[in-house]
């Protein structure tokens, strides 16, 4: 790397809930990929395959139920405005709910990400100490786990610390190296497959298999990272093609995680546990020769960070949305404090706490399937842009309230189970999807209850040039 590109690497990014010009917007389509591209090369992806299986379906079914993948072509939709504004996407949900009602669905997205980053920080540790032990014979103790903890949170916290550059940089090179890893790892898991048996396996039941299945996948993929789109195309230029932004953000996503969970739902034949394991990380690594087990360990060390570096980041963004009034920088130090204590906690006084917590994240997430309906539509609408807007708009945050009490009463979790979540909702994540589908029928009807009476201002169209 030469002086100046070292320089750029750590200059720390100055941009934070305001708009990016259009004088400091070098980034181009391939980076956008890249980013995308290893955010989804997690190994915990083949877990979700086997989680596909373990609804007892024959394998072409199980491809069906990964059609849900392409729920991914959200997050290509919605980068658009990010390019056309430069803005985040937490920021931009202003024109949607108001300055002041956007808090709330900005808290809640904030939240959910500095959730998701303390457990992967967690099982990271957890990963990152059985790899020294592996390489170096360190025996398991409270130390191994704290000093892996540190370098795990370093690699995270730092990247999304310096910014979007950094990002962009860190995300290429982990999709290069970590993705070949995989691929041979993915080689030795190959002789785990038992093809015979999963020709033998009759095909399931639609309603309470491939459904409930599709629906996890719906959830874990493309409704996971709704609230963070914008937040990796706002340096593109203005004048990118939104056609091509939206399928080469969404090819990206889906090529990685529909290889990973597809073998997923191939290796479930040969280890059935796999889907219900207490350590599906350590079952994993099993299977392997003993000569990869570090390898495979730092592929999975380094899988799990390339997403969190995208969650600390995009939470601080989030943090920002809020009317928080920090640098962003900063709020990679408020996220920091949160979840390094969040995790000596787990790590090192209430191990069992991390299924409880994952739990609660899953209940949390019901706040996002709603919110996304109600972006998806002033998206289409050309409503987002820089407008001037209402300090609330009571149609966006009571459709978004009534779709998050469906999503909750639907959902079953280890916390806190809903007093619908039965039949096939219990086990599954069509909750989700149902609340979607209600903010998106009821956003449109509330809005002539409370028609705007600030002018609309700005508007970004979403149709791709």
């Amino acid at each position: 790397m030469s002086e100046p590109a070292v320089r750029e690497f750590f200059a720390i990014e100055p941009y934070g809930r305001d708009g990016v010009p259009d004088t400091a917007r070098p980034g181009t389509l391939r980076e956008v990929f890249w980013v995308w591209f290893a955010a989804n090369l997690a190994i915990t992806a083949v877990v979700i395959g086997a989680v596909v299986a373990s609804y007892g379906l024959a394998w072409w079914q199980s491809l069906i139920a990964l059609s849900g993948l392409f729920s991914y072509l959200l997050i290509g939709y919605f980068s658009i405005p990010g390019c056309r504004t430069g803005r985040p996407t937490m920021v931009l949900s202003a024109a949607s709910f108001g300055e002041l009602g956007n808090v709330f669905p900005s808290l809640l997205s904030w939240l959910n990400l500095v959730g998701w980053e303390t457990v992967v920080l967690v099982i990271a540790s957890y990963a990152l100490e059985a790899a020294l032990g592996a390489a170096f014979g360190i025996a398991p103790s409270p130390a191994a786990l704290v000093g892996s903890l540190a370098v795990v949170t370093v690699l995270a916290f730092s990247v999304a610390f310096l910014g979007h550059r950094a990002i962009v940089r860190v995300q290429t090179l982990f999709s290069y190296v970590f993705g070949a890893l995989t691929l041979v790892e993915v080689a030795f898991w190959l002789p785990h497959v038992r093809w015979a048996t999963l020709v033998a396996t009759h095909p399931g039941p639609w309603l309470t298999g491939v459904l409930p299945a599709f629906s996890i996948v719906v959830a874990v993929s493309g409704l996971s990272w709704v609230n963070t789109a914008s937040d990796y195309s706002r340096y593109l230029p203005a004048q990118t093609s939104g056609r091509r932004l939206t399928w080469l953000t969404t090819w990206a996503s889906v090529i990685p995680a529909f290889f990973l969970t597809a073998f997923g739902v191939l290796l479930a034949s040969g280890l059935p546990g796999l889907a219900t394991s207490a350590n599906p990380v350590g079952l994993l690594e099993s299977a392997l020769p003993a000569w990869l087990s570090v390898p495979y360990l730092i592929t999975a060390v380094g899988g799990m960070v390339t997403g969190d570096i995208m969650d600390v980041y995009s939470s601080g963004l989030s943090l920002l949305a809020a009317r928080v009034k920090l640098p962003r920088a900063r709020t990679v130090f408020v996220d920091a404090v949160i979840s390094i204590a969040a995790s000596l906690y787990i790590l090192l006084v209430a191990h069992s706490f991390v299924g409880t917590f994952e739990a609660f994240l899953t209940l949390l997430a019901g706040a996002l399937a709603p919110w996304a309906a109600i972006f998806l539509l002033d998206l289409a609408r050309g409503r987002l842009g820089q407008p001037a807007v209402p300090r609330c708009r009571w149609p966006a945050l009571v459709a978004w309230l009534i779709g998050l009490l469906a999503a909750v009463a639907f959902t079953s979790s280890g916390v806190f189970s809903g007093p619908l979540a039965q039949g096939i909702f219990s086990g599954s994540s069509l909750g989700l999807i149902l609340s979607f589908a209600l903010s998106l029928g009821l956003y449109p009807l509330l809005e002539r209850l409370w028609p705007d009476r600030a002018p609309s201002g700005a508007r970004v169209s979403s149709s791709a040039p």
